[in-house]
């Protein structure tokens, strides 16, 4: 089927009345809103880049990528040397 086909069918589909009843269109409006959320929800996190972990200031883990351990194992470790 190409889109012209296609064109000639949807608006043969779409002569005369088309009527929806209230309780369509309301429907037909809830469910364009829930799609712009879902879409907003899933495209917000782009925009401010995607972080993965809380970085809530609890340096416990290898966030600063310096290459240091785990702030409570006693001493900094890396992979060129040994333990401090």
């Amino acid at each position: 089927m190409t889109f012209t086909e296609l064109k000639e069918r949807t608006c043969s589909n779409l002569e005369g009345e088309v009527t929806l009843s209230r309780v369509n269109i309301v429907l037909l409006g809830a469910v364009l809103l829930l799609a712009g959320i879902c879409l907003g929800l899933l495209a917000a996190p782009v925009t401010h880049g995607i972080t993965i972990g809380s970085h809530n200031g609890c340096n416990n883990a290898n966030n600063n990528g310096n290459g240091s351990g785990n702030a409570n194992d006693g001493g900094s470790y890396h992979s060129d040397r040994a333990e401090d």
